[in-house]
Formats: C-alpha cells, sequence, structure tokens
C-alpha cells in the first residue's frame, strides 16, 4: 500500500526573522490557541511536536486484521496439499521413466524431442492421473499410417524395458497412440505431434498460463477432479468431463467473478459459486463451450470447437452438482460447526445419491460415436472398450426366458381343454355343400323413414 501522508513540518525554531513573524504564521498560532480553548484536539501542523525528517520514510501503516475465511476455504486447502503430497511420491518414478524414454527415442531418432502435458506437467495431477507425453521431430511424415508405423518401431524398442509392463497400440483413435502401464500401474499415453490436431502442448502451456494469474484454481481442480473421479464422471470416454474443459469452466468463471467485484480469495464459497454458475448454464441441457485454443487450430470463419461435446452424461454432472450446492449451504448448521467436516459429508452422501442414478443412465440408449469423440486437447485418445458381458446375468435372463415360455405353453393347453368339444362327423359321412359354404354376412338393418318436413311459417 502506499505510504501514509506525513504531516507538514512546523517552522523550525532556530529559522526565526522574518519566517517567525509573518502573518500566516500569526493566524496559524491564533487558531491552535482557540481549539486548545475549546477543548478540542490541535491539527496537524498547529502545535503537534515536529517528527523529524529521516523517521518519516520509515513510518509503517498499521497492520491489517487478518481475513477470516470460511471453515471449506481451509478444508479445499488441506486436501489439495494432502493431494499434491500423495502425488510426490509417483514423481520421481515419472521423472525416471521419462529420462529411460528419452534415451530410447534419442536411440531411433536423435532430433527427436520427449516432450510432458497434460496434468502431469501443469501440477494438476492426482496419484492415478496419467502420463501424457508426445514426441517431437520424428521424421515420420504426416499421416495416419506414418505416425503408426513410426508407433510400431517405438513399441518395439520398448521391449523388455524394467518399467514396461504391458503395450497397446491404438492406431484407429483419432490421434494414434501407443498406451503403456508400468509395473506400478502408472498409465503412459504416447503420442507423436505431427499435424494441428494435436493441441496437447498448446492445451499445457494455456493452462499454465491460467494458473499463474489464478492460483486458486489449483486447489479448486483437485478437488473437484477427486470428486468427478469418485463418481465416475471424469472420463470424456464415457461421457464424463475432461480435466482440460473443467480449468477452462473454472478459469471462466473465475474472471467473471472478479469482474463483478466478487470475492475470489475464499475457496469454500468459490466452489460454491461455481456450482450455481455450472447449473444455470448446463441444467437445460447447453453443452456448447468454446474452446479457448480454436483460433489457433481453426480457420477464420469456421466454427469454434466445443470442449464439452463428449459430456453427454451432462444431466449426471448436473444433478451431483445440485446435491452439493444443498450439502454445502451456508445455511445448514454444519457450514460453521468445526465438529462436522464438510468435504467428507459432500464425497459420501453426493456419491451414494449419485450412485442410486447410474442404473437410470445405463439403461438410455447411448449417443452416437460422434458424440463419444474427446476433445483434442486432452492429450491420447483411446475409446473405452465395452466391458464384458455378464454370465451370471445372460443365464439369469435366459432361465426367465424359458420360464415364462413355459407359462406361455401351459396356458395355450389349459384354455385348448376348457373349450367345448366339435361332434365328429360321422364315420364315411362328408359335410354336405351348404355346410360347407361360409356363413353369409347378416343383412343390414332397414334404414329409418325420414323425419317429416316442418310445418309451415
Amino acid at each position: 500500500p502506499p505510504p501514509p501522508p506525513q504531516p507538514p513540518q512546523p517552522p523550525s525554531p532556530s529559522s526565526g526573522g522574518k519566517e517567525g513573524s509573518t502573518k500566516a504564521q500569526r493566524k496559524v498560532a491564533q487558531a491552535g490557541q482557540q481549539e486548545r480553548g475549546r477543548g478540542e484536539a490541535p491539527r496537524h501542523g498547529v502545535s503537534s511536536p515536529p517528527v523529524p525528517a529521516a523517521a518519516a520514510p520509515n513510518v509503517a501503516p498499521p497492520p491489517l486484521p487478518p481475513m477470516r475465511t470460511s471453515k471449506l476455504h481451509d478444508e479445499i486447502f488441506a486436501f489439495a496439499q494432502a493431494s499434491i503430497t500423495r502425488g510426490e511420491a509417483a514423481h520421481a518414478e515419472v521423472q525416471g521413466i521419462l529420462a529411460s524414454l528419452r534415451a530410447l527415442v534419442s536411440s531411433r531418432w536423435p532430433q527427436a524431442t520427449v516432450e510432458l502435458y497434460g496434468s502431469r506437467a501443469t501440477g494438476l495431477s492426482l496419484a492415478s492421473s496419467d502420463v501424457d507425453v508426445t514426441l517431437l521431430g520424428v521424421p515420420c511424415g504426416a499421416g495416419r499410417e506414418a505416425v503408426g508405423g513410426a508407433l510400431k518401431e517405438l513399441h518395439a524398442l520398448m521391449e523388455g524395458q524394467p518399467w514396461v509392463a504391458s503395450q497397446k497400440l491404438v492406431l484407429s483413435a483419432r490421434i494414434p497412440v501407443l498406451k503403456v502401464a508400468t509395473p506400478s500401474s502408472i498409465p503412459i499415453d504416447i503420442t507423436i505431434s505431427d499435424s494441428a490436431q494435436h493441441t496437447g502442448l498448446l492445451a499445457r502451456d494455456l493452462v499454465l498460463g491460467y494458473l499463474s494469474e489464478a492460483p486458486q484454481l489449483t486447489p479448486l481442480v483437485l478437488v473437484l477432479k477427486s470428486f468427478l473421479r469418485e463418481l465416475g464422471l471424469n472420463d470424456p470416454y464415457t461421457g464424463g468431463m475432461s480435466s482440460y474443459s473443467l480449468v477452462v469452466l473454472l478459469w471462466l468463471f473465475v474472471c467473471e467473478s472478479a469482474h463483478r467485484g466478487y470475492n475470489t480469495t475464499d475457496l469454500g464459497y468459490q466452489l460454491l459459486g461455481f456450482f450455481s454458475m455450472f447449473l444455470y448454464r448446463f441444467d437445460s441441457q447447453v453443452t456448447h463451450v468454446d474452446d479457448p485454443l480454436s483460433p489457433m487450430i481453426t480457420a477464420p470463419g469456421e466454427p469454434r470447437e466445443n470442449i464439452m461435446h463428449s459430456c453427454y452424461q451432462i444431466g449426471r454432472v448436473c444433478r451431483t452438482f445440485h446435491r452439493a450446492l444443498q450439502l454445502l449451504s451456508p445455511e445448514t448448521p454444519e457450514w460453521d460447526d468445526p465438529a462436522t467436516p464438510l468435504l467428507p459429508r459432500l464425497f459420501s452422501e453426493a456419491s451414494s445419491a449419485n450412485r442410486a442414478t447410474q442404473t437410470e443412465a445405463t439403461a438410455t440408449t447411448p449417443p452416437p460415436a460422434a458424440a463419444r469423440t474427446p476433445p483434442s486437447s486432452g492429450g491420447s485418445s483411446a475409446p473405452a472398450s465395452a466391458p464384458p458381458p455378464d454370465s451370471a446375468a445372460a443365464s439369469a435372463i435366459a432361465s426367465v426366458v424359458e420360464e415364462l415360455t413355459a407359462e406361455v405353453e401351459a396356458q395355450s393347453t389349459a384354455e385348448a381343454a376348457a373349450a367345448p368339444p366339435v361332434p365328429p362327423a360321422a364315420k364315411g359321412e362328408t359335410p354336405s355343400a351348404e355346410d360347407a359354404k361360409p356363413l353369409a354376412p347378416s343383412p343390414p338393418p332397414p334404414p329409418s323413414p325420414p323425419p317429416p318436413p316442418p310445418p309451415s311459417p
């Protein structure tokens, strides 16, 4: 803050002469005497003691009282700190894997480089987050077949590495990817950046810029990512929200809050405000949010890419956020009760209520394949495989079908037995032509006579 204004200096006693006998000084002295006569405190510059010139710049403003934050703010901050601490355990292993991968890539393509992007590069990763890696400068040419051939070569190079437990090439995805699993179950997605469709590095730099402008995004993103993961709504390949879309929406909300003059430092109120904004915008099934990277990857005049186009479970997300808003409302008695934590209550009650509605979501017809395509800036892109059919459920369905078939056959037999018997024809007797003719329909009834004419006037 700017330094406080300093009081004007009174005339020095040694100045004397004409300066001490000016009319202005006599008026100031008379005003000070009048104020003392009325019992008022003298104003600065009248009779206050002189302040040394050397001490004036060192006068500090009074300390401001500490701002009181909500209990939810403290819980969100503590949750983010614990999440970051848990992620540090895998950080050393990830760095070792990257060093080994860089050595393998350099041995095959000396001019190529290995770049890390995604949540592991922005500091927004959870303990179970995957490692997104892309290769730059691989001389394979453009096109899906060329990229697939380079990934096959890399697949062969990585065979036998101690940090590789399994590998799977997914060349049918929009961006071909080599999916690797480590012995410690850390998933790694390796791609080759050969076209403008791969926006992983652009998204990384964009998110890092957001975090430098608004550091409060980090704890909010970590809490919401963990919450959506607990509900199974954090995977864009199954209709959930991607981490990239979550960061963009939070950034837009923080900017709008700051523009309107709202408090953006209390994480608890920011979380509640984000829930309200999300429900206001998406509760009507409007799920279009322009990708901030669209001007960089699309030509002028083309429609901007929608970062929410794969979130076809937006209804479940809205119901979950609505329930969370009810549980965390400041009007509840738990808001200020130190004995009742809010975040554990949110994770337990909201997740249990949301799991009760998963049957409804799975019973609905899945959207077309185009709607399930993940956003381009989310990194690797391999569609999740469908779960194998449950043999127990299939046998149960088959037994139910057999029981229903047996019931229908038994009912048909009972109806046939209860019907009156038809007298059989005599032996050697054939039905006559009259009996063989079909019954003619009964003639229609005669038309009713017309009503009498009305009387003449």
